[in-house]
């Protein structure tokens, strides 16, 4: 057996739920959808009670069971029933459970017990193309999986989820933006197995077209067209949706780099990263100083966000304040976020400095262009930020102008004061922001590790700034 297939064995064996891990789980959601079709019943409405998911496909993960238990209602159902009663009745059927209500298109059921995840979901029952939400089309998933897995794709989907989760590629939700369960199951079906996509991936280029059911053959640059993703991959139950449309291109890279680090040389680190150990505060302000750049970090509490929407606006705030850093000078090196998605969040700026000089050279034209010369004299003409010039080096005009803004964090503090939407703050985060934020700098930041649990994890990942499946090369 080479390396790779005894990798691969004992990963197997890990990940593969037993008889009675098996049971349980089953057991648990055979009850809930006996509850919820005895109360549909009582309620006289027509509802398919179904188990979806990877549960249903046989794909999950030992110890990470989730319950997806969908119910198909006919179209004339109307939205506000699923709304509002239909979230009732899910309530009823998994009362003394903890429960929260979530919302995608429309609102459904979380729940837990004893640890499993049972998410209780509404859909319509249509023919495929006719969909009226986005979970209708789950399952056609699920049959459509079913129907092409043997017991040996089911463990190489298995590994292929692993292997995703150790990497960090792992979750369609924005906060990863990832490879659904649904995708890896697909890309295991396509190309046969948990090493063939491996193979394949390392070889994949932006804007690569994989189409299992055929439905563009031949006509692959129709897909491109229609998609302009940089990995399309035709959902095999729905021409007109690609399935990997969640997965960012950071992601798709991240993936190729794995799967070809994992290749020349197997380890089970993929599957199962190492932990990192406890990190002291002292030795988390000693890697920040010894750095010699400028972190940023701006806390800010909210409320009322589910998780998707939250992330939305974190990637759209931070994009915004990165390029607003960099139009007035600042080169900004990295820039993440960071939430414990209940009420704390963190938008981290990683700067080569947050200090810059006071003055700067401003290029004009060449003298020969006349009108371009008259213009730049006209434009710098006994303008009170005008330090020296205009002077000519070589056959350029140039001034020596004084900054707008040479401390970074008295920017922000000046464009977040009000909330920042003029800075390109999202809105929601906005009005959180306008209540009030606390910005820190450099070793300042390790202090919201002393009150926000993960943040120090975080905070130590971002600055070893490499994954750690990744060996160094010697």
């Amino acid at each position: 057996m080479t390396t790779l297939e005894a990798v691969c064995s004992k990963v197997l064996e890990r990940i593969t739920p037993g008889e009675e891990e098996r049971e349980r789980v089953l057991s648990l959601a055979q009850d809930i959808m006996g509850r919820l079709r005895a109360l549909l019943a009582e309620e006289g409405v027509w509802g398919e009670v179904r188990l979806e998911g990877s549960l249903a496909k046989d794909t999950w993960l030992s110890g990470e069971a989730d319950v997806d238990i969908f119910v198909r209602f006919k179209p004339d159902v109307p939205r506000r029933f699923l709304r509002t009663r239909f979230l009732e009745l899910a309530r009823e059927a998994t009362e003394g459970l903890k429960q929260v209500e979530r919302f995608a298109e429309h609102p459904y059921l979380e729940c837990y017990a004893d640890g499993i995840r049972v998410n209780i979901v509404p859909c319509y029952a249509v023919r495929p193309g006719e969909w009226l939400s986005a979970t209708d089309r789950t399952p056609y998933h699920t049959e459509y999986v079913k129907s092409r897995l043997d017991e040996r794709l089911k463990g190489e989907v298995r590994l292929l989820k692993k292997f995703m989760k150790g990497i960090g590629t792992y979750g369609a939700e924005l906060r990863v933006g990832g490879f659904s369960g649904y995708l890896c199951e697909v890309l295991a079906i396509h190309y046969g197995g948990f090493v063939e996509v491996l193979r394949a991936a390392s070889r994949w280029r932006r804007g690569i077209v994989l189409d299992p059911a055929g439905h563009y053959a031949g006509q692959e640059r129709e897909a491109t067209e229609l998609f302009r993703h940089h990995l399309i991959v035709i959902d095999p139950v729905d021409p007109g949706r690609n399935a990997a449309a969640s997965v960012s291109l950071e992601k798709m890279a991240l993936f190729v780099l794995a799967a070809r680090e994992f290749l020349r040389a197997p380890s089970e680190t993929f599957f199962f990263p190492e932990e990192p150990g406890p990190t002291s505060q002292e030795k988390l302000r000693a890697g920040i100083r010894s750095r010699g750049t400028s972190i940023l970090a701006i806390h800010v509490r909210f409320s009322d966000m589910v998780p998707d929407i939250l992330w939305g606006q974190l990637w759209r705030t931070t994009r915004a304040l990165s390029n607003m850093l960099k139009n007035e000078g600042f080169r900004v090196l990295r820039a993440t976020a960071w939430s414990d998605e209940i009420s704390n969040c963190v938008l981290m700026f990683e700067l080569e400095t947050a200090h810059l000089p006071p003055v700067e050279k401003h290029v004009g034209p060449p003298v020969w262009l006349e009108e371009h010369v008259e213009r730049f004299l006209r434009k710098n003409a006994g303008k009170p930020d005008l330090v020296c010039g205009p002077f000519i080096e070589g056959d350029r005009l140039y001034v020596l102008k004084r900054r707008r803004w040479a401390d970074a964090a008295e920017l922000l503090r000046e464009r977040l004061k009000n909330g920042g939407e003029d800075a390109g703050v999202a809105r929601l985060l906005a009005k959180h922001i306008a209540e009030g934020f606390t910005l820190l700098l450099d070793e300042e930041v390790v202090r919201l590790s002393e009150g926000l649990k993960g943040f120090e994890e975080f905070l130590a990942d971002f600055l070893l700034g490499r994954p750690r499946w990744l060996a160094r090369r010697s």
